[in-house]
């Protein structure tokens, strides 16, 4: 009997030790599960240099949450079926305007959408039907205009180009309207209501006002439409405000534009976001965090315009005058 309860008492410390063994194993097993690497599918517009810097810091930023990743391209996206090529991951981030507007359209509305190096997220169809959200390129207005006041003290009249047959036209001059700061005006001319663009540029600039305001929209500032401003705003020695650094180097006297790896780490931020709580997370389109600022010192010249160095110290371009 002795004998008998000894190796029963073993068998219950074995029984006891094994399931211990299998206890521990099924919470390791839980806990992986519960772990499990969130899949995150980055859908480039293009191989554009931009976009690619903007997936190399949102990858940055995911590999420390132990994300899985894939990248796609635009077209290859587009050219199959998108089930086939993004699958069913936890997220999908578009990098450009053309593959957010493209996938706000294609993709599951089950599956997540953000996006970052978006500009004028209304335009791109972002903030009407399924849901999105994501980083723009577009700098706060509050800020712009802060950034003008320092750059021109004396500034008080703000002329712009708009179009007055389209309600997103309409919408952007009342937007800027509301944004001006006490004592400030905007005259605006329709471009839809002369000949020619060139006609529109030549009735702003003989208007009496400090500056020109651009902003990034396409459909009235090409590459022709920018070299015809800056030309005709030279000629009446008036300051260009840009819409980006590159706008800033062909002629406009200061302006704003956005680091692409900005854009990918805050846009990383908010995947993480909305994995974790897609409740809790920010919706629509979110401004970025940062901005870079330009400033064209050769064009201050030309338009009689001294640039304050504490604006200078703090730009990320400043074009001078060759020595």
């Amino acid at each position: 009997m002795i004998v008998a309860h000894t190796w029963g008492v073993r068998g219950f410390i074995g029984r006891r030790r094994w399931s211990i063994q299998l206890l521990a194993l099924l919470l390791i097993l839980l806990h992986s599960a519960a772990v499990r690497a969130a899949e995150v599918v980055i859908v480039r517009a293009s191989d554009a240099e931009p976009y690619v810097q903007a997936e190399t810091a949102l990858r940055d930023q995911l590999t420390k949450q132990h994300y899985t990743m894939r990248t796609v391209l635009m077209k290859d996206v587009s050219q199959k079926r998108i089930d086939s090529v993004i699958g069913k991951p936890d997220a999908v981030v578009a990098v450009g305007t053309s593959a957010a507007h493209w996938l706000h359209k294609e993709l599951p509305a089950s599956t997540p959408l953000l996006y970052c190096l978006v500009s004028n997220a209304a335009d791109a169809g972002l903030l009407g039907g399924r849901s999105a959200t994501g980083v723009t390129t577009d700098i706060a207005l509050a800020a712009q205009f802060k950034l003008i006041a320092e750059a021109l003290p004396k500034a008080r009249v703000v002329g712009t180009l708009y179009r007055s047959d389209t309600p997103e036209g309409k919408s952007a001059l009342q937007s800027l309207s509301n944004a001006m700061p006490k004592g400030w005006r905007v005259e605006s001319v329709a471009v839809n209501e002369f000949p020619t663009l060139a006609d529109a540029i030549d009735a702003l600039t003989t208007k009496k006002i400090d500056i020109v305001w651009t902003t990034a929209d396409q459909k009235l500032y090409d590459t022709a439409a920018v070299r015809t401003l800056l030309l005709a705003a030279l000629r009446a020695k008036l300051p260009v405000w840009g819409f980006s650094p590159a706008f800033v180097r062909a002629g406009a006297l200061i302006g704003v534009g956005v680091d692409p790896r900005a854009q990918g780490a805050q846009v990383a931020d908010l995947v993480v976001k909305v994995i974790a709580d897609s409740k809790k997370a920010p919706t629509g389109a979110v401004p970025p965090d940062e901005f870079q600022i330009a400033v064209n010192l050769i064009v201050a010249e030309q338009v009689g315009v001294e640039i304050p160095a504490s604006l200078t110290d703090r730009a990320t371009f400043v074009y001078r005058p060759e020595k």
